[in-house]
């Protein structure tokens, strides 16, 4: 999804068309969408595009693929339901911790991945090259200024790679009540769903991606695409000559 820059908005000349980012387990399907969101900078109160940022589509365009793959074939038993109905692993010989389902509490269930995309298609995600770009001389109303001239709300979070906060940025938002800044590892839905707009830096989406990703394509219960078929021959070994009608073998 690609956003029309507005007449108010200045672009130079040499602004790229696209900012080119690798993205890691990035599917090879022909049909793969990736979208796009605007880099801006953060030195000054007018809004100057440096380009086109990929964002990566498992976190950013989960919700297409949910619905993409409701089974309508026919009518599916309680092990067959997308989500909690089967045991993730078998009861014993395993070694692991007794559990019934992946909807118990201990399993992380992509909240945060839904949360960026709602903020994404609301138009309330920014992502700006650096955080520390802002004069060290800046106070609380040119903070106040660069955020009415970029329609960001009365609310912003404000996301760094980091726990420390260099320039005039961290002394801006203290006379801010309704802004607020965070490291990376503290994002929660929470605080997404709390203020109109999140800011997040170049750095901070890389390594908030990064940890996403991991949870998505790891080989163990959290990954609800690991099927109950792939445990038994791989850890039982058991099953190398059954196969699955549901679903396809994954590769």
């Amino acid at each position: 999804m690609i956003s029309v820059i507005p007449d108010r908005v200045s672009t130079p000349e040499d602004c790229p068309g696209v900012t080119t980012r690798v993205l890691p387990n990035l599917s090879k399907s022909p049909f793969t969408e990736v979208p796009q969101a605007w880099l801006s900078t953060f030195d000054a109160i007018e809004d100057r595009k440096l380009g086109l940022i990929d964002l990566h589509p498992d976190v950013n365009i989960t919700w297409q693929s949910v619905y993409r793959n409701v089974q309508l074939t026919k009518q599916l038993t309680r092990a067959e339901m997308p989500g909690g109905g089967r045991k993730p692993w078998p009861q014993k010989k395993t070694g692991r911790a007794h559990v019934g389902s992946i909807r118990c509490p201990q399993f992380i269930n992509g909240g945060l991945c839904v949360a960026l995309t709602l903020k994404h298609a609301q138009d309330s995600l920014f992502i700006v090259d650096r955080l520390d770009q802002l004069p060290t001389d800046s106070d609380a109303q040119f903070l106040q200024d660069l955020a009415d001239s970029r329609n960001w709300g009365y609310s912003v979070l404000f996301v760094n790679e980091t726990d420390e906060i260099k320039g005039g940025l961290g002394a801006a938002i203290e006379q801010l009540p309704s802004f607020t800044a965070m490291p990376v590892y503290g994002l929660n839905c929470f605080s997404l769903m709390k203020y109109d707009t999140v800011v997040l830096s170049k750095n901070a989406l890389d390594l908030l991606e990064q940890r996403l990703l991991k949870q998505l394509h790891r080989a163990g219960p959290m990954n609800k695409k690991y099927r109950y078929i792939d445990y038994k021959e791989r850890i039982l070994n058991e099953g190398e000559k059954e196969d699955d009608p549901l679903q396809p073998p994954i590769v």
